[in-house]
């Protein structure tokens, strides 16, 4: 029967039937080709994006090499042996000795760096006279294929020459680095033959190209493109050379994607690439037939399924990339929330710095000023010694909170000078001796005579390293001793001047007999805030100083350990890397105190710039007694203008102003051409790095606060060539150390209030104990007056102890 010859109803289901065909069929024809347009950009995507890491990779990878070839050969000490492999005949010792060396050098980077595959050396006729490969010692090189490297520069292109080796018929790359004399004239040349192992795995990776994803790189050897690296699956002898479009188009210059047939005349979806760095073409490809599968996957199941799982799939994908764009969100919000918690870190440690050391640097200053005042009583005298000693032991414990700050910042740096070890342990020996001798302990200080005297490291950190390791050991040790010892592996023939530039290696020991500490402790001991124990049952310390101790023996190129048994004792051992110095090099530190400027010299005329009044009171009040002309400044802007009107003869000048800051001001004075000013900044920033941002702003030297006098003394000195007149600085002979006699004479109950203050930590109530001491004992009064301001309550503790038997027995 004839469709129009049906019933309507018929009709209209026929005729629906067939539009829902006709729909379904269009629907599916249109998605097909459609999805195939995206599936194409998408394709074209995802190539582009492995391309560019691969680009990525393959650029970083050859940067890489030539650093690598590059930094081993100008490590001195490679040089030195270059030098004297290239200089000397065959059967010189030094010869010998240097062959030997770098032999040994070259064998250990290869091991290290299997990019490396060989490293040789040649001689002015370009015979090998060494290599990592000794088979080839002997030959002479053909240096036709190889690619020179001189540096290495951010930018620079690098275009390597690939040849095909001779010993593997694969391709290959040959660097090379001549080696000259001081008249430039080579004298031979260090070369690398480099494994493009790596470069193979960069380009075989297929992640995201599906099954039949290829990726190669081309490259032109003579007349002919060939391959440099591919994937093996597709190995094939190409014996004329390889050609596509997207060959022939990347190798011509260009980079671009499109449709073509490959070098094996297969139809494909491609992205080409040419690396102009390294005169590479890089190309990534997948089959049409695969690339456009889920096209037809699609479309066949549009139209068996219908509409609605078109629309239930489009549900799903907007779904899915909603969820994608929402992860993504996610994470660049913490990226920023990262960064912008890192930068408040860094931020609040450098106000940290600025705001602690500034009032101390006013009150330390007065301190010392006040000092100067010989009409001072000498009770005053000794006041304003507690001050000092005070503000000391304030600013110690200051930084060691900044310097934890500074190491888990990642500022904290190396500050090497010359200075004599023999001098450093023998003032810690004696400052150690009498807290010991307090507590009934031994202290023993074995120095080996192998130990050099004067050697370049950071002399600071070791000091604090030392101090840090001794107070703890006496600290935690109720019956012994102590024990420091100093060794080096240095002989004694060779502490020479002339074997300054020579690495040395300083062992430390400290050993004690006290508590011990527990096993499961130890693992544990360098961390931050972490203590013992026996530590939290003494109820003293922050529990950083080991951790500080560890950072600062690493930066001096050491390692700390520690060992330990419960009830015998305690030894904790590093050692640091440092280097000879000459006794010359140090400069002796006065121990008189300046009382005026020397007559004959020019009325010197000083600008102090800084925008804390007390901070400007301080250095102009002591610079003013001992005859300076001093004006002050509270910013930039007015350091200026004065210098403009007055032209001092220096600066000092804070960085860290409102209005105009102290670098800006220090370029802008500088930048004038009449300007002979020394400009000495004061800071109170407790970071080293801030060093080389003060001088390149044009500052002539450099002071922290809070400073000594003697330092701003010295500096301009220093810098202007003042000459002072001297007093010698009387001191409070305290050298006899408080007995159990000397206390004799005092109540039992007076002695033991004395105890129960210092188990209290009582300095007040110490302070009014004391005051009570007839002035015919002045001398204990004094003498226990230190053992209070150094905070040495220990040794009050057993000298009353051993105290009030006696008076017992007296009575």
């Amino acid at each position: 029967m004839k469709l129009w010859q049906k019933s309507p109803v018929d009709q209209v289901v026929n005729y629906f039937l067939l539009l829902a065909l006709i729909t379904v069929g269009v629907v599916g024809g249109v998605a097909y080709f459609r999805a195939r347009q995206a599936l194409q950009q998408s394709a074209f995507n995802r190539l582009s994006a492995a391309a560019n890491l691969k680009e990525a990779e393959i650029t970083r990878w050859f940067e890489d090499q030539q650093r690598d070839f590059l930094l081993t050969t100008q490590l001195p000490e490679v040089q030195k042996n270059l030098k004297t492999l290239l200089n000397h005949s065959v059967v010189n010792e030094q010869y010998l000795n240097a062959y030997q060396e770098i032999s040994q050098y070259l064998t250990e980077v290869v091991k290290i760096k299997p990019n490396l595959q060989e490293i040789y050396i040649l001689d002015r006729s370009n015979k090998i006279l060494l290599s990592t490969n000794k088979k080839r010692e002997g030959e002479y090189e053909i240096l036709a294929n190889i690619t020179y490297v001189e540096e290495v520069k951010l930018g620079d292109n690098f275009s390597p020459i690939f040849y095909v080796s001779p010993f593997t018929g694969k391709p290959a790359i040959t660097l090379a680095k001549p080696i000259r004399n001081q008249q430039q004239q080579r004298q031979g040349m260090l070369l690398i033959n480099l494994n493009l192992e790596r470069i193979d795995r960069i380009v075989r990776e297929r992640t995201g190209l599906g099954d039949s994803g290829e990726t190669y790189l081309v490259g032109s050897l003579v007349s002919k493109n060939t391959f440099i690296s591919r994937d093996t699956k597709s190995e094939r002898d190409f014996p004329d050379g390889i050609s596509s479009p997207g060959i022939d188009a990347a190798m011509s210059g260009m980079s671009g994607y499109g449709t073509y047939n490959n070098y094996a005349n297969f139809p494909v979806l491609g992205v080409y690439r040419w690396l102009n760095d390294q005169d590479l073409a890089l190309l990534v490809e997948i089959s049409i037939d695969e690339a456009y599968a889920p096209a037809r996957q699609l479309a066949s199941t549009i139209i068996l399924v219908g509409l609605i799982s078109v629309l239930g799939l489009s549900v799903g994908v907007n779904w899915l990339s909603r969820q994608l764009t929402l992860s993504r969100q996610q994470l660049e919000i913490k990226a920023k929330e990262a960064e912008t918690a890192n930068r408040a870190k860094s931020l609040f440690l450098a106000n940290m710095s600025h705001e602690l050391r500034t009032p101390l640097n006013a009150i330390l200053g007065f301190a010392q000023l006040m000092e100067r005042d010989e009409r001072l009583t000498s009770s005053q005298q000794e006041s304003l010694a507690i001050i000092n000693r005070s503000g000391e032991h304030l600013l110690n414990l200051i930084n060691d909170v900044l310097e934890m700050s500074k190491i888990e910042a990642g500022r904290i740096v190396m500050n090497q000078e010359s200075f004599d070890l023999h001098q450093l342990l023998q003032t810690i020996r004696e400052m150690f001796q009498f807290r010991a001798e307090s507590k009934q302990l031994s202290f023993n200080f074995v120095l080996a005579s192998d130990v050099p005297q004067y050697i370049v490291s950071d002399c600071r950190k070791l000091r604090q390293v030392l101090i840090n390791l001794l107070s703890n050991a006496i600290k935690f040790t109720a019956q012994g001793g102590v024990t420091l010892r100093v060794t080096s592996v240095v002989a004694t023939a060779s502490l020479t001047v002339e074997s300054a530039t020579k690495p040395i290696t300083i062992y430390f020991e400290v050993t004690d007999t006290g508590k011990g500490i527990a096993p499961e402790e130890l693992k544990q001991l360098f961390h931050p805030f972490v203590q013992t124990a026996t530590g939290i049952e003494s109820e003293g310390g922050t529990g950083l100083g080991l951790s500080i101790s560890s950072q600062f023996v690493e930066l001096m190129g050491g390692k700390i350990e520690a060992k330990s048994k419960i009830g015998e004792g305690s030894s904790f051992s590093f050692y640091i890397q440092a280097t000879l110095s000459d006794a010359s090099l140090l400069k002796s530190k006065s121990e008189v105190k300046i009382k005026h400027l020397a007559p004959n010299q020019p009325d010197y005329r000083i600008l102090v710039v800084d925008d804390q009044e007390a901070n400007c009171k301080l250095l102009e009040k002591l610079l003013q007694t001992v005859g300076f002309q001093t004006r002050i400044a509270q910013n930039g802007q007015e350091a200026i203008a004065i210098w403009q009107a007055w032209q001092p003869h220096l600066i000092w000048m804070d960085m860290r102003m409102p209005v105009m800051d102290g670098y800006t001001a220090t370029e802008k004075i500088k930048q004038q051409h009449d300007c002979n000013t020394v400009i000495i900044a004061l800071t109170a920033s407790a970071f080293e790095e801030q060093r080389a941002k003060i001088l390149t702003a044009g500052c002539d030297d450099f002071v922290r606060k809070p400073f000594q006098e003697t330092i701003i003394f010295a500096k301009m000195a220093q810098h202007l060539g003042v000459k002072y007149i001297y007093q010698e600085e009387t001191r409070l002979n305290s050298t006899s150390l408080v007995t159990t006699e000397d206390l004799s004479f005092m109540s039992e109950q007076w002695v033991e209030q004395l105890k129960q203050a210092a188990i209290a930590v009582d300095a007040d109530s110490l302070t009014e104990l004391i005051s009570q001491i007839p002035a015919t004992h002045q001398s204990v009064a004094l003498q226990l007056t230190e053992l209070v301001d150094s905070y040495d309550f220990d040794a009050i503790i057993d000298l009353s102890d051993k105290t009030l038997p006696i008076i017992s027995i007296i009575k």
